[in-house]
């Protein structure tokens, strides 16, 4: 069966004529990134690749994201990070107000970034994981966005080349890095709530804020991880900014088409929308089928793996049952994972501790989605050509929410204003208005149509670069400038010393011209008068 599908593929021209071997470093404890990791993967084991996802645990976690039997999985424990207190912390802090000046907010980053740079340590321990990596002989590796260890385990294992995966929207260090130009005016932080539309005071926050990540990646991260490889590796190990710097491809879970236009490099391919076509979609089963079928209309609810509805304040979950008792032609379907609110419910709402979200969004009924913002979620929607009502809580959520808002697809409510006026009213605006809905459908068309589809730039791309190993003809010249020539201070400085002394200069002669006159007319006067 294996052999006439894979013949088929061949036929379709899908699988490619070179089978290369390419390894996946991914932080195998957090559920969004590990289900994109998978989807990537699973489109190339599908092109005829051997793929083997090496999953870093630096907490002991009980996730398990299913993949195709083709795919080998490796597990590396590094176990620093606790994440009973972790995700405890995480709860106290999503659903409230933050601020880099929290306590909380701080020590939240510092136990997220440490347990990555512990969890290195300990994997450059491991001689014996060391050891099957080198022998692995991988052609091309990808290295998830916020996993360094990775890069530096890439050149370790001499890898010949890598690819840097972004899962979301391009993140600041990675543009900031590969050289991405980034202008401030109209190009807003990943994890800022602007708009590409932004007041002084965002352009100002946007502008500092560009300066401020760079300092504290390199610090809390880049500068760590260089450190580790030269303790455990070789002391003259590259440094891991300069091997960023010159990675030769970066892939990003976004598409042009609903991403803030920005300026780009070639070596950006953008493959967001993976997976989540109509096809995708499987038969709904037991309650989900029995709610669907006999519902006017079907909304989902769910804030995602990292924020769990359950631990919301008992304030938005009963502003939220008060809104929906608000609709009864509709069936809301909420992931919500305790027995707290049972026998309190509205007859339209069901109580799910998992749901099918990609099925039930590809359904002809379902009308919204209630999010927090995540990207996956955000991309669900829009390929399914689903309107949304967004609450960001944390990250890029609030940018995310202003994307889809700026396309029409979306209404947002934030965090301190959550009510049941509010999600009443939010409900009421994208149900009844069908610019909503016609704007979803518009953008989940323009993905369907666009010439270059992402299963495709995928393959193709990562079989390109695994053939030439090495791009430095995509890497711009601008990564090797500092700051005074990358922005031409020097420049402006030189011109500006220029207009100066001209200005000077002319004003010295105007002046030197001026009293030779005013001499010139004193004479005459005092010839006038002595005659």
């Amino acid at each position: 069966m294996r052999v006439s599908g894979l013949l088929c593929l061949i036929s379709l021209g899908v699988v490619s004529s070179n089978v290369y071997k390419i390894a996946f470093f991914v932080p195998s404890w957090i559920p969004s990134q590990l289900i994109w990791t998978v989807r990537v993967a699973e489109e190339l084991a599908k092109a005829g690749h051997k793929i083997t996802i090496i999953g870093i645990r630096e907490a002991e976690s009980t996730i398990k994201t299913p993949v195709i039997e083709e795919i080998e999985q490796w597990h590396v424990d590094a176990f620093v990070l606790n994440l009973t207190e972790f995700e405890s912390r995480k709860s106290r802090l999503i659903y409230k107000e933050m601020s880099i000046l929290d306590p909380d907010m701080r020590e939240f980053f510092s136990m997220a970034t440490g347990s990555l740079n512990k969890g290195c340590e300990l994997v450059l321990q491991n001689k014996t994981f060391i050891d099957r990596l080198k022998a692995a002989k991988f052609d091309l590796a990808f290295n998830h966005m916020g996993q360094l260890c990775g890069v530096g385990l890439t050149r370790l294992a001499n890898i010949p080349t890598w690819i840097w995966l972004s899962s979301g929207q391009l993140v600041d260090h990675m543009a900031e890095y590969i050289g991405v130009p980034s202008p401030p005016s109209y190009v807003p932080t990943l994890f800022s709530d602007s708009s590409d539309e932004m007041s002084f005071t965002e352009r100002l926050k946007v502008l500092i804020g560009r300066v401020i990540i760079r300092l504290v990646v390199e610090k809390i991260s880049m500068n760590p991880h260089t450190e580790l490889f030269r303790k455990y590796v070789d002391p003259n190990f590259p440094d891991l900014i300069d091997l960023v710097q010159a990675c030769p491809l970066v892939m990003v879970n976004s598409n042009e088409m609903y991403n803030f236009a920005r300026p780009t490099l070639h070596k950006i391919i953008y493959i967001g929308g993976l997976g989540m076509t109509i096809k995708s979609a499987k038969p709904l089963t037991g309650d989900f089928k029995s709610i669907v079928d006999n519902a006017k209309q079907v909304a989902v609810m769910t804030f995602g793996s990292h924020a769990n509805s359950s631990a919301m304040p008992e304030k938005w979950k009963n502003a939220f049952l008060d809104a929906f008792r608000k609709f009864p032609d509709v069936q809301f379907i909420v992931r919500y994972t305790t027995k707290d609110l049972d026998g309190k419910t509205p007859p339209n709402v069901h109580l799910k501790p998992w749901i099918p979200q990609t099925d039930l969004l590809l359904n002809r009924k379902t009308v919204l989605l209630i999010t927090h913002g995540g990207y996956n979620s955000v991309q669900e929607a829009i390929a399914a050509g689903v309107p949304m009502v967004t609450i960001p809580l944390f990250g890029d959520q609030f940018g995310n929410a202003r994307l889809v808002v700026k396309h029409g697809c979306a209404s947002s409510i934030k965090k301190k204003d959550v009510s049941t006026e509010t999600i009443t009213k939010a409900l009421q605006t994208v149900l009844s208005n069908p610019s909503y809905k016609k704007n979803a459908i518009r953008m989940r068309d323009m993905l369907l149509k666009k010439p270059s589809q992402p299963d495709r730039l995928l393959v193709e791309w990562t079989e390109f670069l695994a053939e030439f190993q090495q791009l430095p003809n995509l890497v711009p010249y601008g990564v090797n400038l500092n700051f005074i020539q990358y922005n031409c201070i020097d420049v402006i400085a030189f011109l500006a010393t220029v207009a100066i002394v001209i200005i000077v200069i002319t004003a010295k002669i105007l002046k030197l011209i001026a009293r030779l006159i005013i001499r010139k007319f004193i004479r005459k006067d005092a010839k006038k008068k002595s005659e």
